[in-house]
Formats: C-alpha cells, sequence, structure tokens
C-alpha cells in the first residue's frame, strides 16, 4: 500500500467506505428479514440468506479500507430493520414490496454506481473491494426479479407502481447520498453528486422501469427528483 495520499481525498474516502459498510450491513438484516418470509419459494429463501451472508462479508471488506483512509473512525449505527412498505398491505404484498425495494430497486442502483466506481478506481485494495462486492450485488438483485416473476404469474403486481417512486427516494437517501463526496474522490471509489445522479437515471431508465415493466408494472415518466 505505501502509496501517498492527499488528506482532504483519504478523509473522504473514509467516510464514504464508513457508510457503504453501514448500508451493507443494514442490507444484511434486510435480506434476513426477507429469508425468513420466503417459505413458499425454499430457492428464493436459500438465495436470500446467502445474500445476507454475502452482505456481512462486504462490510467487513469495507471496514479494511476505513481503517486504510480513517484510523479509528467508528462504525455507523444500523437501524431495526423491519417490514418495509406501507401498513395497509397484507403480509404477502409487503413480502414482495422489500424484494422489489432491496433487490429490484436498491441492488440494481448499487450495480450501476458499483460500475461507475470501478470505471474510475485505480487504487489496487479499492478495485478489488469494489469488483468483489459488485459480483455479489448481481447475484442479488435476480432474487428480486424472481419473486416478482413469480409473483406476477400468480396476480396482478400493477399495484407495485405508485410505490416505486417512494423506492427509489429511500434508496437515495440511505444507499446513494452516503457514497458521494462533493469533488469526489474517483481513484480512491468515491463518486461525485453529479456523477452518482446521473448513473441513477440511467439504472433507473435502462433496467428498473422495462424491468418493472415487463410484468405489468408502468411507471410514471417522473421517478427521480429534479
Amino acid at each position: 500500500m505505501g502509496d501517498l495520499l492527499l488528506a482532504p481525498e483519504a478523509s473522504a474516502a473514509g467516510r464514504v467506505w464508513c457508510a457503504r459498510e453501514r448500508i451493507e450491513r443494514e442490507a444484511a438484516a434486510h435480506f434476513d428479514w426477507i429469508a425468513d418470509r420466503l417459505d413458499a419459494y425454499p430457492e428464493l429463501a436459500t438465495m436470500a440468506r446467502s445474500a445476507a451472508a454475502d452482505e456481512r462479508d462486504h462490510a467487513v471488506r469495507c471496514r479494511v479500507l476505513v481503517e486504510r483512509f480513517a484510523p479509528g473512525l467508528a462504525p455507523l449505527d444500523v437501524p431495526a430493520v423491519g417490514a418495509l412498505g406501507p401498513t395497509s398491505l397484507s403480509a404477502e404484498r409487503r413480502l414482495l414490496y422489500a424484494t422489489v425495494a432491496v433487490a429490484c430497486v436498491t441492488e440494481s442502483l448499487s450495480c450501476g454506481l458499483l460500475l461507475a466506481m470501478r470505471e474510475r478506481a485505480t487504487d489496487a485494495d479499492v478495485a478489488a473491494t469494489i469488483q468483489h462486492i459488485l459480483r455479489d450485488e448481481v447475484q442479488h438483485s435476480r432474487l428480486g426479479w424472481a419473486h416478482l416473476a413469480l409473483e406476477a404469474e400468480r396476480a396482478d403486481v400493477s399495484w407495485l407502481a405508485p410505490h416505486v417512486q417512494p423506492m427509489i427516494a429511500a434508496a437515495l437517501t440511505h444507499e446513494v447520498t452516503p457514497m458521494c463526496a462533493e469533488g469526489g474522490a474517483p481513484s480512491l471509489g468515491v463518486l461525485a453528486p453529479a456523477d452518482s445522479h446521473a448513473v441513477v437515471a440511467q439504472v433507473v431508465e435502462a433496467v428498473i422501469r422495462p424491468g418493472l415493466a415487463e410484468f405489468g408494472v408502468h411507471l410514471d415518466e417522473s421517478l427521480l427528483p429534479t
């Protein structure tokens, strides 16, 4: 490692990878919650358990980077995880809401951002961490699409449409914004806000919107805040 890092860039990288550590730990809790309720689909439950284990591994890898860039920076608290979605939804619908929000939306956005980070990262440790996490996140997103496909075979899932914008807004607030820093530090995996917003817009239009439309979930034109 012995490379010389500019203090502001190292500090930004430490904060961002600390935020990513928290994100990964929270994702693990969500996947555990999902797995506990996927009795009807044992294969998907196994995928969710595996995803939870992956996310905990990712958190450990992020902590290694935190200790390199900002030694002693304490882990962020992870909020308690429970059912996602409006309380008016049935338990079955809240489960589908959770897998769509966590896997189809958040994990798809994560894949897009990680790809952009990988393109820019020149630090060997950072690049290796990004590549490892990206490989797993692609698999995690498939859990959501698989669950949605199975439920769409059984019933109309178009009820999800008005809920997708809040899912994206939550992902932006809790998952995307904490991974950005003004000016960025791209060699260390830190994107500037403008770059992140461009990636999010592309993923929404190229992946999330057409993916949901395939199952009859058609979205309004405006999905991102201006």
